[in-house]
């Protein structure tokens, strides 16, 4: 089970602003990270069917200086509160970028590898089709916040309608706990929140992805 937090920043200025003050450049362990693009493409079946199981399954091509890779994840129900999202996930990493679902199911880490046979169970790669993607630049740093450790990631870029045209900012914050404690990473949050402008956010890229190439601009 994955515990992020997702804070949100009214802009550009603002969020590079807070990742760089003093309070977080501290207890980051990298502070000089550099950042990655991120281009997200988001699959299901014609008739929704994984959106229907409450699966989200996404296709992520990582390129940088050094970096080119692709990364397919699967991510399953959960719930989110105040900006805390908590979800069953698995990955798995890939070359070139070519789907074996099968391969998936068997060798992706993350979480109880019969659910996720089960929650894909009937599903072929030739029925996935893209529904929507975006792109942005991710900046990751290892963060400590009390006694836990957490990813934090810097995200910003645009979201764009069915047309091509950009409609919305992607400017976010998460943090991701990998060892310690959720209070941790509620005070973190709260922290961020109180001091440094971020806004707990409970939408998810897809689901704001989803409405922009659905509707032909964001609501």
């Amino acid at each position: 089970m994955e515990t992020e937090v997702k804070l949100a920043f009214k802009d550009k200025e603002s969020l590079f602003s807070a990742v760089s003050t003093d309070w977080f450049k501290s207890r980051c362990q990298n502070p000089d990270s550099r950042p990655v693009t991120l281009e997200n493409f988001y699959l299901d079946t014609e008739d929704r069917i994984l959106a229907a199981r409450g699966v989200s399954f996404r296709k992520r091509h990582y390129t940088a200086e050094d970096t080119d890779f692709f990364e397919y994840t699967a991510k399953y129900k959960g719930e989110v509160k105040e900006g805390v999202h908590n979800h069953f996930e698995w990955n798995l990493k890939s070359v070139d970028g070519v789907l074996d679902l099968e391969s998936f199911k068997l060798e992706a880490e993350g979480d109880d590898l019969g659910l996720l046979s089960e929650i894909l169970s009937g599903i072929k790669e030739h029925d996935l089709k893209v529904l929507c993607s975006n792109v942005f630049d991710r900046t990751y740093y290892d963060f400590r916040f009390g006694n836990s450790t957490m990813e934090a990631s810097v995200d910003y870029g645009e979201i764009k309608d069915s047309k091509g045209k950009a409609c919305d900012l992607i400017c976010e914050l998460e943090l991701e706990l990998k060892e310690g404690t959720v209070e941790d990473l509620e005070s973190a949050k709260a922290k961020i929140s109180a001091d440094l402008g971020g806004v707990p956010f409970d939408e998810t890229k897809l689901a704001r992805t989803l409405r922009a190439s659905m509707s032909g601009g964001a609501s």
